[in-house]
């Protein structure tokens, strides 16, 4: 995906970032700053606290300043510096921690072409997502998401994506937006054959006919061939008005 240069609101968060650490005269205890935006607009900055017993990187100092305000918006961009090397990229346990308190938040990093933005879900893939637990999930493109609200599409065709009758939460990805989610029921499980779906079965996915539908799943599962064996979930809207 392609990000682009700083705006220059980003710009000047990094610049605040940079005088915050060139402000406390860094030392082996307090080497990095980092700065944030909340959804205000107002700015909040931390120093790290280097302990040998664990003490926290300044992202988490930054965000515990910014829950401590009276507002408490959520933060939208998030940047750390040190005088040394200039922007640096979160460690991976920041960026579970940015993740999981603003899942929506942008973090500028130093990409191939300079300076960017990147939302913090491309920072941690595969990341642990509390939202999830004491849950099934399963991902869906999100050009699905009308069809499965308007009950046109009422399965999906999964290989190697176990799930079992009962609750689900059906999840679209969006590129430029927050996750939607959607509360469904799986009723039950079919498993057959790709050679053995049928103009039925595209009807209740919500395609056409076989043709359309054997194209889609050859999109989703690249030299997928007419004897693997795919299981054919049938679900239905728990709320038929949830989002």
């Amino acid at each position: 995906m392609i990000h682009g240069v700083l705006t220059e609101r980003e710009v000047t968060l990094v610049e605040r970032a940079n005088d915050v650490v060139a402000g406390v005269e860094p030392d082996d205890n307090h080497r990095v700053a980092a700065a944030a935006y909340d959804s205000d607009g107002r700015v909040f900055a931390g120093v790290n606290v280097y302990h040998f017993s664990g003490g926290p990187c300044a992202e988490p100092v930054a965000m515990g300043s910014a829950v401590a305000s009276r507002a408490r918006l959520p933060l939208t961009t998030m940047v750390a510096v040190n005088l040394r090397d200039g922007v640096i990229s979160p460690c991976g346990r920041c960026r579970q921690m940015l993740f999981d308190y603003y899942p929506d938040i942008r973090v500028i990093v130093r990409g191939k072409a300079g300076l960017e933005a990147v939302p913090v879900a491309e920072l941690l893939p595969y990341a642990f997502d509390p939202q999830t637990l004491g849950h099934q999930a399963l991902y869906f493109y999100d050009g699905y998401l009308d069809a499965v609200r308007g009950g046109t599409k009422r399965t999906t065709i999964r290989r190697h994506d176990p799930v079992t009758p009962g609750g689900v939460r059906l999840i679209f990805d969006h590129d430029d937006s927050p996750s939607t989610i959607v509360d469904a029921v799986v009723t039950h499980v079919e498993s057959k054959s790709v050679a053995a779906l049928d103009d039925d079965d595209a009807a209740r996915d919500g395609f056409a006919d076989r043709g359309e539908l054997l194209s889609a799943l050859r999109s989703h599962y690249p030299g997928i061939d007419e004897s693997a064996e795919v299981d054919v979930v049938h679900f239905q809207l728990a709320d038929p008005g949830s989002t």
